[in-house]
């Protein structure tokens, strides 16, 4: 019943605003829309011999009154075992976000955003989290931009070995607060720092962070070479799983 909950909550809160946003502001063409892919690949060989592929991509629609924001990352990495000689799969990661946000005015705006994860490191089968609330945008100058957001929300996590999305017995349900902010300094023409933080919070599963920190610099009118850095933390975690990740990666990007 928790399950079907969330998902009534996330079809009320999510499906309509794109038809509205359509009518209110003629979203219907796809000309309005601005994005990034990147993508790295780390290559070992010699007393080491392990591979990573990392990709990402977000996208952007800013209209009138409305705007919407995706997200996705995937990391997978393959390594030699020492022992056995075998390659195995020691990372595997994947991460999917959709926000929509109602504008009311120039500063202030009602956000919807939606979060899935899955890790197949965690200790989870896969992480599911929706949230409805309040945003500002505290700065908003040339060369500025910081905005803040405050909301409350639910969050399920299905625990392993589960392998259905549809019928996880094994499961965590809690509803959280969650805050974000967000943080971008055009340090000049051709290069950029950003800061992304978000935190749920559950007075019974404790909190989860996202934390990702980046530096642009542009090679041309479409590619960009960034190096950033994500750190992943959660207060609660199954035994012998760390409460910590960082991610490292120098990556290049494509704009459209």
């Amino acid at each position: 019943m928790r399950k079907v909950t969330l998902a009534a909550l996330v079809t009320a809160g999510l499906a309509p605003f794109p038809a509205l946003a359509a009518e209110g502001d003629g979203e219907t063409s796809s000309d309005g829309w601005s994005g990034e892919l990147e993508f790295s690949y780390l290559l070992k060989r010699g007393n080491t011999e392990s591979d990573s592929v990392v990709s990402k991509g977000d996208g952007e629609y800013e209209g009138e009154n409305w705007r919407h924001t995706a997200e996705f990352e995937a990391v997978n990495t393959t390594a030699e075992n020492q022992t056995t000689g075998e390659t195995e799969r020691v990372a595997e990661r994947y991460f999917l976000s959709y926000k929509l946000d109602r504008k009311l005015g120039e500063e202030n705006y009602i956000f919807n955003v939606g979060t899935y994860e899955k890790d197949l490191f965690s200790g989870y089968h896969y992480r599911i989290s929706y949230a409805l609330g309040y945003g500002r945008s505290i700065l908003d100058t040339e060369r500025h931009e910081l905005s803040a957001e405050i909301g409350p929300g639910y969050r399920i996590r299905c625990l392993e070995p589960e392998d259905s999305y549809r019928n996880c017995e094994n499961h965590e349900d809690t509803p959280i607060l969650r805050m974000a902010g967000q943080y971008r300094w055009d340090i000049s023409e051709s290069a950029v720092f950003r800061e992304k933080i978000s935190t749920e919070m559950s007075a019974n599963e404790g909190s989860i962070s996202r934390a990702e920190t980046s530096l642009s610099s542009q090679i041309n009118d479409t590619l960009t070479l960034r190096l950033s850095h994500l750190i992943k933390h959660s207060s609660q975690v199954p035994a012998g799983t760390e409460n910590t990740d960082q991610e490292i990666t120098v990556s290049l990007v494509v704009g459209f």
